[in-house]
């Protein structure tokens, strides 16, 4: 889905969707490209990879029973979505979350014991899973986000947008930001500060910027 320049956007489920999609898409790769590189000997460096991976999986676990939550129940009520469009959807979710475990199980392997075998099969792990997510990706943009458009208002999805951001703890929240603005277009972004309280504002530029690049720094 091509980035909308939030401006013109009538409904912000229609940009911030695909950003938030963006983190999953973007660090699932890299990290399954990484993965591999990181020296069995560079302990510092495989336990914040793993770490890393760990956050992004606590995320996505958290978009998903966010969307279970708040999306499903209302498109249910108000669109009368198909039936066959909601099985597909709850289908891929369990479908990811087999291959969140798998991965898990892959992850404390290699942390267990960084061998390049072990960091092979994670990184098998992680690409099986994301080609799992980005299907369903690809169809929720497609198939799922015109009717949030259409049948949720925009106080309702930015309280879901709450409470996924309420699932993490205060220090992950630093690196969901840092996150989300690497990832964003520049309107995106400005689009997205625009909508934070000036304190949280003050405080990402005075502590959660530099934090942000220090944690990404010790597994990149």
């Amino acid at each position: 889905m091509a980035a909308i320049d939030p401006t013109s956007a009538a409904h912000p489920a229609l940009w911030d969707m695909a950003l938030i999609h963006r983190i999953f898409r973007t660090g699932f790769a890299e990290l399954a490209r990484l993965v591999p590189t990181i020296p069995p000997a560079d302990a510092a460096r495989v336990r914040a990879a793993a770490a890393h991976l760990d956050f992004m999986l606590v995320g996505l676990r958290a978009h998903h029973t966010t969307e279970d939550e708040h999306v499903w129940p209302a498109l249910a009520a108000r669109a009368q979505p198909s039936a066959e469009l909601v099985d597909r959807m709850e289908a891929q979710h369990h479908g990811i979350h087999d291959g969140i475990e798998d991965v898990q199980r892959r992850s404390a392997a290699w942390l267990d014991r960084p061998t390049g075998e072990a960091a092979a099969a994670l990184s098998k792990a992680i690409t099986d899973m994301l080609r799992q997510l980005e299907e369903h990706l690809d169809e929720e943009e497609r198939d799922v986000v015109p009717l949030l458009a259409q049948h949720i208002s925009v106080e309702e999805w930015t309280k879901a947008g709450q409470s996924a951001f309420a699932k993490f703890t205060p220090a992950q929240r630093f690196t969901a930001t840092g996150q989300m603005l690497e990832v964003a277009t520049p309107a995106e972004a400005a689009a997205m500060m625009a909508g934070l309280p000036a304190p949280v504002k003050v405080l990402w530029a005075l502590v959660g910027r530099r934090r942000y690049r220090r944690y990404v720094a010790a597994f990149r």
